[in-house]
């Protein structure tokens, strides 16, 4: 622990000033030194034995203001920590003075324990007992302060005050002895009292003046009066500056006649308020290593001084939080943990793909017992309608067959589309493409349009979800079928592109297009656009420059990456 105070060192130096005085009042008083003229002033004992004391006198007076006056040294004590090294215990005894302190190696930061002064309203009565009273108190440092009391930013503040009845004077007190261990500053400036009753308001002071009396009303009060400072435009600023826990002062203002209502306050203020009380500080449970526990004396404005006590501990490191021991148990630790999630994922993998497996088997199954057994009867009865149709002789009745012929075979296609989707085997882009491909060549072929299909080929085997298959397929064939129905077209495109894992695909036509301000009937358009932001992709309905319609339809192979 490192002790900064420099009394001894300052009364040493005085001391040897005051020597070198009396030896040059000595050489002097012997004709030595100042020359002729002054020569008979310092022959005369009485004179130099004057000179003497008026010196002796000097001295002891600045000895008194360095050295009496000034606040005893802070110490700074550890407790026994042999029990638990970890868990230190510091004393501080700042004496007279504000401190700050912090454990250097454990939070960067100074922590000052701060109090408080307050601005007082006193409530009196006829008799002259006090009747209420009410506080309003400042702590810590005001926002902006530098030290300085004449330069620091000041804060406006403002309280109302209810007057109670039987009141008939107040007075106001700056005061510094909200607590005894308060030190610091405390400026109030620019203080204003208002009086309101009936709507009506009257001013009872105004810059700490009250305008009735055109003078001062403040007095200097409390234990220790003569720490209740005027400002550089008093009575505008009051200054209490506390140097002493034992003791507070006050600036009093005299009673001020009151009216029974409401009393509103307002002012200015700036402060910078300490403790200068013993203080406890403790830790718990601090880490190993090496800590400084430094404490620092501040001035009486806040301003740090410079000298620093320090007192260093160390926390020593249990055996069993040995670097090699935590290494050991963590790489064992770790091997485990591997194990376990390895073990797990691995379980959960096999029981996905068995999962998977059981579905794609079971898809697989209704794919062909759909195509074996429906497919089977689909036909019969398309061939029965075929026969009936040719063996009736009746109209009617032949158109009649003719559409369940024509019904069941689009069943049929219906039916072997689904069945397509079904089949894990084609979870595949290039039999997605071929499929498509034939779906717009079938039904361009049933409406008599001419078709012409753009894909690009696919060189690698790229696995889709059956999802993606799904969607794709049904909204190609709304594309296709609004092209067919709706278009009045010759001609349909069918462009398929994969750029960067993207499918588009791009359905236009040569038709009469469409008009962007009519509602469209129907909600496929709006189906194709969901099934888009169910896939993450994109749609667009555009009417192209040339005549006809384009549709666009986008999106990501991979949907577990969007």
């Amino acid at each position: 622990m490192t002790n900064s105070s420099s009394l001894g060192k300052r009364s040493s130096q005085i001391l040897l000033k005051v020597a070198k005085i009396i030896s040059l009042v000595k050489h002097h008083d012997n004709g030595l030194a100042l020359g002729k003229r002054h020569h008979a002033l310092y022959k005369d004992p009485s004179n130099v034995k004057l000179l003497f004391i008026s010196i002796l006198l000097i001295a002891t007076s600045v000895l008194h203001a360095e050295g009496v006056n000034s606040p005893p040294s802070t110490r700074v004590e550890l407790n026994d920590t042999s029990e638990s090294p970890a868990s230190p215990t510091f004393d501080i005894h700042p004496g007279n003075n504000r401190v700050r302190y912090r454990l250097k190696g454990l939070a960067p930061t100074w922590i000052e324990n701060a109090d408080e002064m307050n601005l007082v309203v006193r409530f009196i009565t006829a008799n002259g007992n006090n009747l209420q009273r009410g506080a309003i108190g400042v702590t810590g440092q005001s926002p902006g302060w530098n030290g300085n009391p004449e330069s620091t930013p000041l804060v406006p503040r403002e309280m109302t005050f209810p007057i109670p009845p039987g009141t008939t004077e107040v007075q106001f007190l700056v005061t510094s002895s909200g607590s005894p261990q308060a030190l610091g500053i405390y400026i109030v400036r620019d203080l204003k009292v208002t009086q309101e009753k009936g709507g009506q308001k009257e001013v009872l002071m105004v810059n700490g003046m009250c305008p009735r009396w055109k003078r001062p009303l403040w007095n200097q009060s409390g234990t220790h009066p003569s720490m209740a400072l005027k400002g550089s435009d008093f009575p505008r600023s009051l200054h209490v500056q506390d140097t002493d826990i034992l003791a507070h002062a006050d600036w009093g203002s005299a009673p001020i006649p009151v009216m029974e209502e409401q009393l509103t306050l307002s002012w200015q203020e700036a402060y910078s308020i300490g403790a200068g009380k013993h203080q406890t500080v403790d830790y718990e449970r601090l880490p190993p290593g090496e800590y400084a526990f430094e404490v620092e004396e501040l001035e009486i404005n806040g301003i740090p001084s410079g000298r620093i006590q320090i007192v260093n501990i160390e926390v020593p490191r249990p055996l069993l939080q040995s670097w090699w021991f935590w290494l050991l148990c963590l790489t064992a630790l770790a091997l485990v943990i591997y194990l376990f999630i390895r073990s797990l994922v691995n379980r959960r993998v096999r029981r996905a793909v068995r999962h998977t497996r059981l579905i794609e088997d079971e898809r697989l199954r209704i794919a062909m017992d759909l195509h074996d057994d429906i497919g089977t009867r689909l036909s019969q009865i398309s061939l029965a309608g075929s026969h009936a149709e040719m063996k009736s002789d009746d109209p009617d009745s032949k158109e009649s067959f003719q559409q369940i012929t024509n019904l069941t075979g689009e069943l049929a296609a219906s039916l072997s589309e689904t069945v397509w989707m079904l089949s894990p085997k084609n979870n595949d882009l290039e039999s997605l493409i071929g499929f498509l491909s034939r779906i717009a060549s079938e039904l361009c072929r049933a409406g008599e349009i001419r078709c012409r299909i753009n894909a690009e080929p696919i060189d690698e085997e790229i696995k889709i979800s059956q999802e993606f298959r799904h969607h794709f397929v049904l909204s190609v064939k709304e594309a296709l079928n609004n092209a067919l129905k709706h278009s009045g077209a010759k001609e349909v495109r069918l462009a398929i592109k994969l750029d960067d894992e993207i499918l588009s695909v791009i359905v236009s036509d040569n038709g009469a297009g469409f008009d962007h301000s009519q509602n469209l009937p129907g909600n496929g358009l709006n189906s194709l656009r969901q099934r888009m932001e169910d896939l993450k992709g994109h749609f667009s309905f555009l009417k192209s420059d040339s005549g006809g319609t384009t549709i666009s339809m986008k999106a990501p192979l991979r949907q577990d990456e969007y």
